[in-house]
């Protein structure tokens, strides 16, 4: 730095608080005076959306880049993620061939098409952004506290939607729902009494199992069969917001109890269907699987699975056997990280969920995969 220059800046950093100073009373100056127009129709100055624009995008990028991407199979979460994005995500952003919403258009800024703009994304970025949020955008944070791994399904689905069809991508967001989407050949009549057909964002059919269709996800469990203490228990502690998921607290929210006794009955009363067989674990973590499933593991504290888990268990506990083995290590992680412990039965399982080494987690999941839906019973000695 030339003489010239650092004799400038002595001569000006006395005056360095004055000028800080002035410059805070200066914005809060135009703050309270009210002549910065706020008004979503007024739009942004071109300065000003260039600079918000470039603070998002440095903001993402940096803030970003701590992200680890899980080994997950993304091809599997994809009707997962489009299950939440048409319920959650859809009504602003639009899904594949339909025009964006006038009202939703005058937002300031309008959502962005994501067909065109999640490419410009790398994976680690789409899930900061989706889990985060972004401010003064609309874009709220993920409303399942620390589910990080549903965040990922909606990133599989939106690293795949730039290609998606109309007709595949409500494949996926329809899942099991019986009655698809039918424009054509819709009586006038209903579409002037119902309005237009549409994906009900609330069918639990979207995801989970009917009486002859498994979940669509092997991240989505089985509910059918289940016994219908555990389910109320279930839907009750995701409509009073002590169980995280950001796909679920949504839905159960909107649920009162009639409507909670009444899906409760019907999962329970769900005839299970055999569940195809997982790829069978290797002989030595199949074994380690059986012992930690009957006899637990002392030494870490560990008790038998099925004490609470089996045929004979409490009603108020679920089922495991037949479960994938992808929901099942799943759920052993979110344990793991203390997420459900705010409930008398998640404090349990979190305690017992983190004694567990990572090689029995994974040998406990492909177990009880491999084991009959209609469940294991501790005085069967586990026979296949």
């Amino acid at each position: 730095m030339s003489k010239p220059v650092k004799r400038l800046l002595r001569k000006l950093l006395p005056w360095t608080p004055a000028l800080l100073a002035g410059g805070i009373v200066l914005v809060l100056a135009i703050a309270y005076s009210g002549i910065f127009n706020i008004a979503a129709s007024a739009g942004h100055p071109a300065w000003l959306e260039w600079l918000l624009m470039l603070g998002k995008e440095r903001s993402v990028i940096v803030n970003s880049k701590p992200v680890d991407v899980p080994e997950l199979d993304f091809a599997e979460l994809v009707p997962l993620g489009a299950a939440h994005f048409q319920g959650g995500c859809a009504t602003c952003h639009r899904m594949p061939g339909q025009l964006l919403n006038p009202v939703y258009d005058q937002m300031l800024p309008p959502p962005p098409d994501l067909t065109i703009h999640a490419p410009m994304w790398t994976r680690e970025q789409l899930f900061w952004m989706v889990r985060n949020g972004i401010q003064f955008t609309g874009m709220p944070s993920w409303s399942g506290h620390d589910r990080d791994d549903e965040v990922w399904a909606v990133v599989a689905f939106l690293e795949v939607l730039p290609s998606m069809k109309k007709e595949d991508y409500l494949k996926y967001a329809n899942g099991n729902v019986s009655d698809k989407i039918k424009v054509k050949n819709y009586p006038a009549s209903r579409l002037a009494s119902e309005g237009r057909p549409r994906i009900n964002p609330n069918a639990c059919d979207r995801c989970h199992d009917t009486g002859d269709s498994p979940p669509t996800s092997p991240y989505v469990p089985r509910l059918g069969g289940q016994d219908n203490a555990y389910l109320k228990r279930a839907l009750h502690e995701y409509h009073s917001d002590l169980r995280q998921s950001g796909f679920m607290e949504p839905i159960a929210v909107e649920l009162d109890d009639e409507h909670i006794n009444s899906l409760a009955n019907y999962y329970a009363s769900l005839t299970v269907p055999a569940a195809k067989t997982a790829q069978s674990p290797p002989l030595t973590g199949f074994e380690l699987g059986r012992q930690l499933v009957e006899h637990g593991d002392l030494s870490r504290k560990i008790p038998a699975c099925l004490s609470c888990h089996g045929a004979n268990k409490r009603s108020d506990y679920p089922r495991l056997a037949g479960q994938s083995e992808q929901y099942i290590r799943q759920q052993l992680q979110v344990l793991q990280r203390g997420v459900r412990a705010k409930t008398p039965h998640g404090a349990i399982m979190t305690a017992i969920a983190q004694r567990l080494t990572e090689q029995q987690a994974e040998a406990a999941a492909a177990f009880f995969a491999n084991q009959s839906p209609a469940g294991l019973k501790a005085e069967e000695g586990l026979r296949q």
